[in-house]
This record gives C-alpha cells, structure tokens and sequence, in this order.
C-alpha cells in the first residue's frame, strides 16, 4: 500500500478512524486510512459466500468454509434475496408445466407446499409461490401466470389445477410433468433447507423464498450477482 501523497511505501501505523486503520507516511509525514474496514469482508468472498449457498451449503458450513459468523452469511443472503426477483417472460411460452413440492417452516411438522411453474421448451423456471397445498395458494401463481402468453399448461390430477385453468389450455396427465419433476430434483439438490433429511429447515417462509429466487435466478443464467 502506498502513501496517496508521495507514493512511497514506508509507513507506519497510526491509531483507527471509524474502525479503519490509519498510517503515518515516514516519507512526507502524511496521514490516511485504508479504504476498507478490518472487519469488512471483500466482494470476492461474498459472491463464493453465494455460490457456495447455491450449491447446497448450508449457512453454518460456509461459515465454517470461509472461517465467519454464519450470521453473516445469513445477512447477506437476505439483502442479495430481497434485490432480486424473477423477471416476466418477454416472448410467448409454448408449455408451461406446473407441479408442487413440500418442504417445512419452524419445525418438520410444519408442512410449507411450493407451487412451481417451468417453461418446457425455454427450460428455466417462470414463478412460484410458498404456501398450502389449496386452491387458495394455487390462485396467487395462477393469478400471474394468466397475465403472460401462455398457449397451454400440464399438470398432475390434483384438483386445485382444473378448477383455474381454463379446459382448452390444460392437459392433466403425469406423462406431461417430466420437466419440471426434474426440475424439483434440482431443487432439493441445490438447496440445503430442501434436502428430503436435512437439518438446514427454513426458520421463515421469507427465507425460502428469497432461496427459491436466487436458485432459479441461478439456474435459469440470470443471476447477476455471480454472472
């Protein structure tokens, strides 16, 4: 590090400022600070923090990774998830692909169903929303994904489907949900909270949305943050 004044690279220590640590140029006498706080991590470390999470780390393991406090991690896991949401479809979709997974909130009695929608042909995921296995929650997705031009929709026999999807556009058949029962796979692949015999549970519904976006950011090559 070099003296912003003189450019010389002898200095020595002299007290901190606002927890930066501040130098004494021995050459010219000039006093300055360090650009970055002693305890500020470097964006490096944040993104490996990211990718690691994103492939099924859980937040206490990249702590121990990156020897920090898994609350960190935490904290900007949380800001990155709150930045970013899953952008709307610009062109026409052929298939959408609806199916829902469950996973748990608070304790593992607590059942939390993910409703899920995948473009077939595009293979990337379009939406999804947190909450219970009815029609009520089903109607938050569908309320959205009606909004974009979709030509048809496939999906398992479970009921809350043919009770919004208009007939013409909807084709009920467990042969027509291959893609996106891949896709659920990947899921819990990717994400600690999802593993079917974990200990990484979501604490919060908010949490495992804010996972659920950056994955399918991930996934779908739309996460900036890593890009």
């Amino acid at each position: 590090m070099d003296c912003p004044k003189c450019k010389s690279n002898r200095q020595v220590k002299d007290g901190n400022t606002n927890g930066r640590q501040r130098y004494q140029c021995k050459n010219c006498g000039y006093r300055f600070s360090v650009e970055r706080r002693s305890t500020e991590k470097s964006d490096e470390k944040k993104r490996l923090a990211l990718q690691l999470y994103l492939e099924g780390l859980g937040f206490r393991a990249i702590g121990r990774v990156l020897e920090i406090n898994f609350m960190t991690v935490y904290y900007w896991i949380k800001k990155w998830g709150d930045s970013v949401s899953l952008p709307s479809s610009e062109s026409p979709v052929e298939i959408v692909e609806l199916d829902e997974l469950h996973s748990y909130v608070k304790n593992k009695k607590n059942y939390c169903w993910i409703w899920i929608a995948v473009d077939r042909f595009g293979k990337r995921f379009i939406d999804f929303v947190c909450g219970k296995r009815d029609t009520v929650t089903f109607s938050k997705l569908w309320s959205r994904l009606k909004s974009q031009e979709i030509n048809g929709f496939c999906s398992d026999y479970w009921k809350s489907y043919s009770e919004l999807i208009p007939v013409e556009k909807h084709c009920e058949s467990k042969k027509e949900t291959f893609t996106i029962e891949g896709y659920n796979s990947r899921i819990r692949h990717y994400l600690a909270r999802f593993k079917r015999k974990s200990k990484c549970y979501s604490k919060s519904k908010h949490m495992m949305e804010i996972s659920l976006k950056l994955l399918f950011l991930k996934l779908n090559n739309q996460l900036s943050i890593i890009i």
